[in-house]
């Protein structure tokens, strides 16, 4: 058989270190997946277009390298495009290769797009390989763009293309090594001597400090500054490192909140100062914050910091430790402050005869879980409860759309998470009216005996939704219904299943946890009087 355009893009991704494709087919793609059946790259396919993205997306922030994803043309890209979406919002690095019609009058073909003028504004880049010669700096160019602006990108390959005698020149990826990106002397000197001066500064550590959990800790305990982590850094320390504070902006544990409210500078590593980091505005108010992130474009987006310092948060955070004198008093009384606050896994709690607390029950199967783990959070009121009562060891990870608020982001992304890795099994928590949008998907994990464990937050409502209505409005409209029975539904597809009204319910899914095959759906039925953390008003 003739090595095709298909071929030679499988090789390249092959080159890039691809190791799973995710997507859909349709006629668009027909063509390039059949050749997968003669190349070493495994296919995951789901049952809808914004799962299929969103798994590559869990794959990328799991594994920390560029998810790839293959769509059909017209309505498979405008599906996956809340996927897109996500992905941007986040800075998630993708590949998503769309199989699109082409030839003369093509643009009044059926699923006619205009793919790359409708994605604009939810990728970092979009190209088209109009021929097979284009494909080696076509496809190169993607990755490298994905990879180093950390988003997704759209990739149009023609049915020509893809059927088309594959281009003589071998594919060669762009060799770009990571680097660490050493700060502004002037910049630092700015930070130094607001840090010196500080009388109680605050260490917030989001996404591009995660890896660095030593160094964050290091510059922490020499300065006597507490650590409050986004969701993305969640993980980058144990959960019981005395200088960590725990998770802080819309939902925060009591010492994050203490320590927000005292501090006088704020140190942001790699974090965005968005509305969910700073309570739209409401934190660090009267603070001086320096925002460090290796991604000039990245500062100053939401909010004007006082000091703005381009540079990797490694190489930063040790910099500073090394000119800034060591407070060990300070260190002491934050130790102190953090072990002293009130503990939010103590309650109190508010159970009912026939429903769990939220809070409870998330304290509850974070106990049977090794603390290493992926924890997916889907958005609205379910959001609130993972970062606050799920405690994660060092080298777990909470991955949560925190940018763009999607609906149904969960489930996809546990479902990547596990491909990345099925030793252990993914944790999603997600709400009813979120699992009714992705439910399909179940399949797709018991297809692929994925051990992904769905935590169901069951309210019988769009629970954030109801909340304001009823703080707004005194009554609540088209927000309330009765749930069906997810726990039938999960079986009928071949999942295991529960449905929780009670905390000893969870025996089964210990048993479960003991040797995981495949999903496992637990159906727990929430008290809906009780709101997430922060909420009013966040």
């Amino acid at each position: 058989m003739a090595h095709t355009g298909s071929d030679y893009v499988l090789d390249a991704l092959a080159s890039e270190g691809v190791e799973k494709l995710f997507g859909l087919i349709g006629e668009g793609n027909a063509h390039f997946l059949d050749r997968t059946s003669d190349h070493d790259i495994p296919f995951r396919y789901a049952r809808h277009e914004q799962v299929a993205v969103s798994m590559a997306d869990g794959y990328a922030r799991t594994t920390g390298d560029v998810g790839v994803c293959t769509l059909t043309h017209g309505p498979g890209v405008t599906n996956g495009a809340t996927g897109l979406a996500i992905a941007e919002s986040d800075n998630v690095p993708l590949v998503v290769l769309v199989g699109d019609v082409d030839g003369p009058g093509h643009e009044n073909s059926l699923q006619y797009l205009d793919h790359l003028a409708f994605t604009d504004k939810i990728t970092v880049y979009g190209t088209r390989a109009a021929s097979p010669a284009e494909l080696p700096g076509t496809l190169a160019k993607a990755f490298d763009t994905a990879r180093t602006e950390r988003g997704p990108v759209v990739v149009e390959l023609p049915g020509s293309v893809q059927e088309a005698d594959a281009p003589a020149e071998d594919y060669h990826p762009i060799d770009r090594p990571p680097q660490q990106v050493r700060p502004d002397p002037a910049r630092l000197d700015e930070a130094v001597s607001l840090l010196a001066d500080a009388e109680a500064p605050l260490v917030l550590a989001g996404g591009g400090a995660g890896p660095f959990g030593d160094a964050v800790a290091d510059l922490a305990e020499h300065v006597g500054a507490p650590i409050v982590t986004t969701f993305y850094a969640k993980g980058m320390l144990g959960h019981d490192h005395p200088f960590l504070a725990g998770i802080g902006g819309t939902f925060m544990t009591p010492a994050a909140g203490e320590a927000a409210e005292a501090a006088d500078v704020v140190l942001a590593l790699g974090a965005q100062l968005s509305g969910k980091t700073t309570r739209y505005g409401a934190l660090y108010d009267d603070a001086d914050v320096i925002q460090v992130d290796i991604d000039h474009g990245a500062i100053a987006t939401h909010a004007d910091p006082a000091v703005k310092v381009v540079g990797d948060a490694e190489s930063t955070a040790v910099e500073l430790r090394e000119r800034l004198p060591a407070n060990r008093e300070r260190a002491a009384d934050v130790r102190d402050a953090i072990a002293s606050a009130d503990d939010p896994q103590a309650g109190p709690f508010h159970a009912t005869e026939d429903t769990v607390d939220p809070a409870e029950l998330t304290v509850e199967l974070a106990d049977h879980l090794p603390g290493d783990e992926v924890v997916t959070v889907d958005s609205g009121n379910n959001t609130g409860f993972p970062p606050v009562y799920h405690d994660l060891n060092r080298g777990g990870r909470m991955l949560a759309n925190g940018n763009f608020g999607t609906m149904g982001y969960a489930l996809p992304a546990a479902l990547g998470a596990s491909v990345a890795d099925d030793t252990t099994p993914s944790v999603c928590y997600i709400g009813d009216g979120a699992f009714l949008q992705v439910i399909q998907d179940i399949e797709t994990a018991v297809r692929f005996n994925l051990p992904v464990l769905v935590v169901v937050y069951n309210d019988e409502s769009y629970g954030i939704i109801r909340h304001r209505q009823n703080l707004d409005f005194d009554r609540a409209t088209a927000a309330e219904y009765e749930s069906p029975d997810f726990a039938a539904i999960a079986r009928g597809f071949g999942a295991e299943a529960v449905t929780v009204r009670d905390l000893d319910d969870l025996d089964a899914v210990a048993e479960y946890l003991d040797a995981p095959d495949g999903p496992m759906v637990v159906d727990a039925r929430t008290n809906p009087a009780v709101s997430r953390p922060g909420f009013p008003p966040y």
